[in-house]
């Protein structure tokens, strides 16, 4: 995703992620999974005392590095299962919309990868699309041709619990006035005003109601 490239709605969805984790990781060393244009690891960077971002699309490498100039914020390949750095080497992990691109067979080595790097008591932040709310009443479903695997939350959190001892899951919700203008646009009002100007602020994280929450999102501890 390129923000500037991608309607505010879906921007503020994403950066959401971000921002539930970003208050948690202050003065912090942290890694970033899957960067993609890299928007997310700058906003990051932005509390944390160092970000490294790492992604197996080598030319985001480059683009990031000159779209996004921080002291304490840097970009690096990453084969997709052999993580460059030592043990223990990261106070917090996060990978934003990722999970659902790694291969099925690969899930357990790839979450396993990440713990290896992480502090004694780290944490990995993590989100994905919750299948249950996207798959619609009636209708049939196909997953997106670019993903892997989708979850319900029973699925992640018995995937992530595989790997790490202690998870705690929430539901990204849409605020009460977000979804009052998304019944105003199934109504077919005009609502491009509030679109055009949508933040993180009309997106909400919650432990309750997350079979019904749009996205999943993750907190696993390493002990």
């Amino acid at each position: 995703m390129i923000p500037e490239e991608t309607d505010a709605e879906f921007v503020a969805q994403h950066l959401s992620a971000y921002a539930f984790m970003r208050p948690a990781v202050g003065r912090e060393r942290v890694l970033e999974v899957g960067f993609g244009d890299g928007y997310g690891a700058a906003y990051l960077s932005e509390a944390a005392r160092e970000v490294v971002g790492v992604d197996v699309t080598v030319p985001n490498i480059p683009r990031a590095q000159a779209k996004y100039r921080r002291a304490n914020l840097s970009f690096q390949p990453f084969d997709g299962l052999h993580l460059p750095f030592p043990e223990e080497s990261f106070d917090a992990a996060g990978t934003f919309q990722v999970i659902e691109h790694v291969p099925e067979p690969d899930l357990v080595p790839w979450l396993t990868e990440i713990r290896r790097v992480l502090k004694r008591r780290g944490r990995l932040y993590l989100s994905t699309l919750n299948l249950e709310q996207a798959m619609k009443p009636g209708r049939p479903y196909e997953k997106l041709i670019y993903h892997q695997k989708e979850f319900t939350a029973p699925e992640l959190e018995s995937l992530l619990r595989k790997v790490f001892p202690a998870v705690t899951l929430y539901g990204l919700h849409r605020g009460l006035k977000h979804r009052f203008f998304r019944r105003l646009k199934k109504w077919g009002l005009p609502v491009n005003g509030y679109y055009s100007r949508i933040t993180i602020r009309d997106f909400v994280v919650e432990r309750s109601r997350i079979r019904r929450a749009a996205d999943l999102l993750a907190v696993c501890r390493k002990e």
